[in-house]
């Protein structure tokens, strides 16, 4: 393993108004090594990696880059010192092709400056064959989900043949199966030289994939060490002190009032096919499954984004029919989204704004007046319920850890005080810590009566939170598991089915 030092990071401080996000970080990584950043939500990773790729401004200290001083000013700058950052909250164009987002300022023309798109068509096919992946350059990347949104910002950064690829949570949205993949990538990307820095709150993950690690608490370095010294009990004590991991729900028995039943729901353009169950009353059922198994498409169909061709709907012993959000929210049922960034927050605005968007009536006394009384209770008890980490509810929630981004997003539904919650993805891009938090606020919410269907791609996590477990493939339910009884082996050896 090589001993040069590509990039070394000396005494990076960075301060946003009143909060220090970057505190005196000093660290380095070594030439061709993959390198794993971790932390919790707030610790500084993401200010840290913008700061590298010119997006932010250091305070203090400076950076040197293969023994030179780097001053990157922007994104492209970066990219010309042959750095690139696959980011967690995807930056991408949806409304250009595959191929067009790959070769984003990078096109290959010809001898007039035209582009030639057939090449790059052909390229774009052969990075995504790279990769595990068959894709259609010329579709719409607003059209893919946003496992393929996060694939298509990882092959423009192969794209780019950078001597520095960082990758923000790159594997948050994939199956196991394109985790294994995008490693065999990454090393093979290694081998040929290219030095990888990896943020991931996944930390199996990272104790398999990278070759040394920096902790980094509240902004400060607490430690670089090898991977091989590093066990993933020591890494969560430097990042958040003593936190629980999940350990399977022992759910015995399934409830016996039914909250709500579907029977033979199909949605021909969705590829939904007669999909039947039930949740019961303060039940956590969990939906597993892989990319393209449907458990979104059923979530949004249930929450009246689509409406089915057929089948049937029954809250609490009466059949409904919804036929848009604003209908499932009158009826008692929520939707937290898998894509926080382009469905979810509302970036310009404040806490209690995205806390109480559902509710913006509720908060109003005489016609269109908002009621600051009722605005300040219900922001209060947000933040304090969830232990949202803000300087108030007047704060803009851009400027929030992902992990406290979602707790607000959270808030949104508790505020609603739903009958049904619909989470998908509810942990995805979260720490640890924020992990064991939400999971805490999951399981208070169905002490409190309300029934829960959760989505998520991590099978540890979605056993440890389900009661019962049903397994997706192909637009159809192909099995059911008391969560306690089901394995990762039961649970893939159904997902693949046809």
């Amino acid at each position: 393993m090589s001993e040069k030092i590509l990039i070394s990071y000396e005494s990076i401080s960075k301060r946003f108004g009143g909060v220090q996000a970057l505190d005196d970080v000093s660290f380095y990584i070594r030439q061709g090594d993959i390198h794993g950043l971790i932390g919790e939500n707030g610790a500084g990773k993401s200010t840290l990696i913008k700061i590298t790729g010119g997006i932010y401004r250091r305070d203090e200290g400076r950076i040197l880059f293969d023994g030179r001083p780097l001053d990157v000013h922007s994104p492209v700058e970066a990219e010309r010192h042959g750095i690139s950052i696959v980011h967690q909250e995807i930056p991408i164009c949806d409304n250009l092709t595959v191929a067009q987002n790959v070769f984003l300022g990078r096109l290959i023309t010809n001898r007039f400056g035209q582009p030639k798109w057939d090449e790059m068509e052909e390229r774009t096919v052969e990075l995504f064959r790279e990769i595990g992946q068959t894709i259609n350059p010329r579709a719409l990347v607003g059209t893919l989900s946003v496992a393929l949104k996060q694939l298509t910002t990882i092959a423009h950064a192969l794209n780019t043949k950078s001597k520095f690829i960082i990758m923000d949570e790159p594997t948050s949205a994939l199956t196991p199966g394109e985790v294994e993949t995008l490693f065999e990538v990454l090393r093979r990307l290694k081998s040929e030289g290219t030095t990888i820095m990896i943020v991931s709150h996944i930390l199996s993950e990272l104790m398999e994939i990278t070759d040394r690690v920096t902790v980094l608490r509240n902004g400060k370095h607490v430690q670089t060490m090898d991977t091989k010294d590093a066990t993933i009990d020591g890494i969560v004590h430097m990042m958040v002190g003593d936190v629980p991991l999940p350990t399977p729900k022992d759910s015995t028995a399934v409830r016996d009032k039914v909250v709500l039943k579907v029977r033979d729901l199909s949605q021909k353009r969705l590829r939904l096919k007669d999909i039947s169950f039930d949740l019961h009353e303060r039940e956590i059922l969990g939906l597993a499954g892989i990319q393209g198994a449907g458990r979104t498409e059923l979530a949004t169909t249930l929450f009246g984004v689509q409406q089915p061709d057929s089948g049937s709907i029954e809250l609490e012993g009466r059949p409904i029919t919804i036929k848009n959000p604003r209908q499932a929210i009158e009826h008692g049922i929520g939707y937290l989204t898998e894509d926080r960034r382009s469905l979810g927050v509302f970036w310009d605005m404040s806490v209690w704004q995205n806390a109480g968007a559902a509710i913006i009536d509720e908060l109003t006394s005489v016609g269109p007046v908002l009621d600051n009384k009722r605005i300040e209770e219900m922001a209060g008890k947000s933040i304090e319920e969830l232990q949202i980490k803000t300087s108030g509810p007047a704060q803009t929630i851009r400027y929030l850890s992902g992990g406290n981004q979602q707790k607000v997003l959270l808030a949104r539904w508790l505020n609603v005080r739903p009958k049904i919650l619909i989470l998908d993805e509810p942990t995805r891009g979260v720490d640890v810590g924020a992990k064991a938090e939400i999971r805490k606020v999951i399981q208070e919410m169905v002490d409190q009566g309300i029934s829960v269907i959760v989505i998520s791609s991590d099978l540890e996590e979605l056993l440890a939170m389900s009661d019962r477990v049903l397994v997706m493939s192909n637009g159809s339910i192909k099995g059911e598991f008391l969560a306690k009884d089901a394995t990762f082996d039961k649970i893939m050896a159904l997902a693949v089915q046809k």
